[in-house]
């Protein structure tokens, strides 16, 4: 078992002194009421109402690494912040912020290139929406039902949702 830190008599924390493996598997052996101590200690709060033993690891783990090997990168700090500021009454996110917050930003300027058939189809992307066939747009999916004929996810169709283009 790795060192421990000795507070108020008692075996407490793992050593900030251990290699970070270390650290994190001394976890497993400290009693809840330990744990909950090492969560107020890394964190400066108390751990939520109620937090079962392995989300109380798992949180001080990630504080441990966090504050090793650095937290989380800016583009996802931005993301985790724009779902929070989405957050209405009653505590339930709004699902369009939410796909916002998660969605590529779509530069003026940017291209879209998508084959259909046999031709090739390019939409431009505006300040105010999309431009396709001299036309603006304000919407991708109403792009991708005027090419295929059927309703279709616009985003996805023009390849920038996880999978392919179908």
């Amino acid at each position: 078992m790795p060192n421990l830190v000795a507070r108020d008599g008692a075996e407490f924390a793992p050593s900030e002194g251990l290699p970070l493996d270390e650290r994190i598997a001394g976890l497993a052996g400290l009693p809840i009421a330990e744990l909950r101590m090492v969560w107020s200690d890394s964190w400066g709060t108390p751990p939520p109402k109620g937090a079962r033993r392995r989300l109380l690891m798992l949180g001080i783990a990630w504080k441990c690494q966090a504050d090793t090997l650095g937290g989380m990168s800016r583009q996802l700090e931005r993301r985790l912040a724009a779902l929070e500021a989405s957050f209405g009454q009653g505590g339930t996110v709004d699902a369009r912020a939410a796909k916002q917050a998660s969605a590529p930003r779509l530069l003026p300027g940017t291209r879209l290139m998508r084959a259909w058939g046999d031709e090739r189809h390019e939409v431009i992307v505006t300040e105010t929406g999309f431009l396709w066939r001299g036309k603006c747009w304000t919407s991708l999916s109403a792009i991708a039902r005027a090419i295929t004929g059927s309703r279709r996810n616009g985003p996805a169709f023009f390849g920038l949702r996880d999978g392919d283009a179908a």
